[in-house]
């Protein structure tokens, strides 16, 4: 069983939506959304495990995710973790980019997210700590987003971070830059690459 180091629940996953998505997603997480509902995972308030049947519903028609995908996670820079088909994908909107994760559990994932050791290089997280000691962490379904985005230009910089609805965030990603594309792969915890 997946057991958070620190994890701030925002609300219970109702019991009719884990049964809705245990088909589809990793036992670990059917048992963590059992456990721990949705919430802030870590004391950074950078991820998020969130309800699978919210973000089907934001997501529907924004971002085209492969048919049985189940969003898992979701970070303050806007992005997405999503099994499907066996494989974690890890959408990172802002960059235009999908990078694959092959190979992994989700205990792995999970860990992975955690590890300060593995902010910069897995998931790409400056200048996240910039822009929450500025403005404070995001609400569970905010995130901060470039501005210009970063597809048209806009700097990769704290100060050209602004507070933004997640879903509505990537709605305008998509509109303006159009869908994220396959990177490739990405090793986390010595899973290959």
């Amino acid at each position: 069983m997946t057991v958070f180091d620190s994890f701030q629940q925002v609300a219970p996953i109702p019991a009719e939506t884990i049964e809705r998505f245990a088909g589809r997603a990793p036992a670990e997480a059917v048992e963590a959304w059992r456990t721990n509902g949705a919430g802030f995972v870590g004391d950074d308030g950078y991820v998020r495990l969130v309800d699978p049947a919210r973000a089907a519903e934001m997501l529907d028609g924004v971002i085209g995710l492969p048919d049985g995908a189940v969003v898992l996670f979701t970070t303050a820079l806007g992005d997405l973790v999503v099994h499907a088909n066996g494989v974690y994908l890890v959408v990172k909107a802002r960059w235009g980019a999908i990078d694959v994760i092959q190979g992994a559990s989700f205990a792995q994932v999970a860990a992975s997210l955690a590890d300060p050791a593995q902010r910069d290089r897995v998931w790409e997280w400056q200048p996240y700590p910039d822009a929450a000691e500025r403005d404070g962490v995001p609400a569970f379904e905010q995130c901060f987003g470039f501005v210009p985005l970063l597809a048209l230009g806009g700097p990769a910089t704290a100060d050209h971070l602004q507070l933004s609805g997640l879903y509505e965030h990537l709605a305008v990603i998509a509109q303006l830059a159009g869908p994220p594309q396959v990177r490739g792969l990405l090793s986390i915890n010595g899973t290959p690459s």
